[in-house]
């Protein structure tokens, strides 16, 4: 289905977010490390990373981690498959928070 996301490994969706998105992490005592993702100096998302696991995301965390950056299920998809760049992500994001 289109309003759905694919099934990706969590460490498919970490490297991606860390590679393309470049974060700042914030490590913790929890099982999952924080990106904060900022815009022009101010925080503007926050983000759950997953673990390197090869196993597949559940659906439903995959949505949650799309909801948290902003993005559809559609973009989210092009941001893990490479279709959708890091400039492009930065720019998707400025288009949503002037709105």
């Amino acid at each position: 289905m289109a309003d759905d996301i694919k099934p990706f490994s969590e460490k498919e969706i970490r490297s991606k977010i860390i590679s393309k998105i470049n974060p700042k992490i914030q490590k913790s005592n929890s099982p999952h490390d924080k990106g904060y993702i900022y815009l022009e100096g101010k925080n503007v998302a926050k983000v759950k990373i997953p673990n390197s696991h090869k196993r597949i995301m559940h659906q439903s965390k995959s949505k949650f981690i799309a909801e948290s950056l902003k993005l559809t299920y559609q973009e989210f998809n092009a941001l893990i498959d490479c279709t959708l760049r890091g400039n492009q992500y930065y720019q998707i994001l400025k288009d949503r928070i002037k709105k």
